[in-house]
């Protein structure tokens, strides 16, 4: 990115989380690549923050503040998908479940790490 964090790609990764949650407990079929376009949203904003925080130039602030305020939530939706994992049998959603707890268990060691 530029040295600022893309709030955005954030927010439409969690819409597409939680919206294929919604879908998935409908039995609707495009929970799959709603599960597999928020992994991937998610894997971007993770790389662009490795990316932002390795610059000379970083707005610390705004990736300590949201860090500070998403650290709880965190662990809480790796529970949700651990639990959603055990319970689905789709080998497509059960593989963006696995990315998203990757991706979930990595933004949570940037946020434990930076909040030292």
């Amino acid at each position: 990115m530029n040295g600022e964090i893309d709030l955005e790609l954030y927010t439409v990764a969690l819409i597409r989380f939680n919206s294929a949650f919604q879908k998935l407990d409908d039995d609707d079929d495009s929970a799959i690549s709603m599960f597999a376009d928020s992994a991937n949203d998610l894997k971007d904003f993770f790389k662009d923050c490795v990316s932002d925080l390795n610059l000379e130039e970083v707005n610390y602030g705004d990736y300590e503040l949201f860090f500070k305020n998403t650290k709880n939530s965190f662990p809480q939706y790796i529970n949700i998908l651990k639990e959603t994992l055990e319970n689905n049998d789709n080998d497509e959603v059960k593989h963006s479940l696995e990315s998203l707890i990757n991706t979930f268990t990595n933004l949570n060691k940037i946020a434990e790490g930076m909040l030292q």
